[in-house]
């Protein structure tokens, strides 16, 4: 298999279309189906079924592309290393919500005092929106709430946090407290949605004694969930640092939970294959000093 058999058979998957990876790729068809045959018959495999008009992955394919890909992504990775020269000019880091409400602006201040010929790219999303754009290397670094699962993903804890359960000081069910994570579910509860890290962590706890949750809210904004809680519309479990100032001021409460552990590590994320410069090493470092100096313990796991 040559590097060209690769291009070829990643864009014919891309398109599902001999015509359509012909075109891009400025090949004839039968140049494009040569390609292709060479590798099943080179592998003795089916990589695609043509029924009627249309191609389909066969398994053999998909395990194929998961290759093809890696490797091309390396190479585009070495290429674009190599011609901009030892320091990128351009770093694309992505963060979590809580990560990047309670750290990022801080690194990225200091980052940009250290190297002001760099461009930091920051992207802000859920957990798992930050986890496909690293697969994808559309983002050289994530930090993000909660282990993610990806194979193709190296991560290493670099901060402790802690959520809370909040509600109203005046909620009927504080009379009861401490209660169980069954209390706890039964109650109207306002979470963040499916895919975020905090929602992760809490959805896990209640699996481990399976529980299925079924939120009242369920929303992107923490400034939402806590307006939501201190109008005693129902329960939300946030990141501690996010309602500090609330829990100060005395419009939530901490609703105790019996025998749960609500500390969650914070992880550096980047793709396995990926190959990082020096400046992308001194960002992550400046966060976790960042984490140190906002409050932030160590976590005490290692991956």
């Amino acid at each position: 298999m040559t590097f060209r058999h690769m291009r070829i058979f990643e864009a014919v998957c891309r398109h599902m279309s001999i015509t359509r990876a012909a075109e891009e790729l400025y090949l004839s068809q039968p140049s494009v189906s040569l390609a292709i045959a060479d590798l099943e018959k080179n592998y003795n495999i089916r990589l695609f079924d043509r029924i009627g008009k249309r191609l389909f992955l066969t398994p053999a394919g998909e395990d194929l592309l998961d290759y093809v890909r890696s490797i091309t992504e390396l190479v585009d990775d070495m290429e674009q290393h190599l011609r901009s020269g030892a320091r990128s000019r351009v770093l694309k880091i992505g963060a979590s919500l809580t990560v990047g409400g309670c750290l990022v602006p801080d690194c990225a201040e200091k980052f940009a005092a250290l190297h002001p010929d760099i461009r930091a790219e920051i992207t802000i999303d859920r957990t798992d929106v930050i986890e496909q754009k690293i697969l994808s290397n559309s983002l050289d670094l994530g930090f993000v709430e909660g282990l993610p699962k990806g194979s193709q993903l190296l991560a290493s804890p670099f901060a402790e946090d802690e959520l809370a359960p909040v509600c109203a000081p005046d909620a009927p069910f504080l009379k009861n407290s401490p209660i169980t994570c069954q209390e706890l579910a039964s109650l109207p509860l306002l979470l963040r949605e499916k895919g975020s890290g905090t929602r992760a962590v809490l959805d896990s706890i209640m699996e481990l004694q399976e529980i299925t949750l079924a939120p009242l809210w369920e929303s992107l904004s923490y400034l939402a969930l806590i307006r939501g809680a201190e109008a005693g519309l129902g329960v939300s479990v946030l990141p501690l640092r996010i309602v500090e100032e609330p829990l100060k001021q005395g419009r939530l409460v901490i609703l105790p939970v019996r025998d749960v552990q609500w500390k969650r590590n914070f992880f550096r994320i980047q793709h396995r294959s990926k190959i990082l410069d020096k400046t992308a090493e001194e960002w992550s470092s400046l966060m976790t000093q960042c984490a140190a100096e906002t409050g932030f313990q160590t976590p005490h796991c290692s991956i």
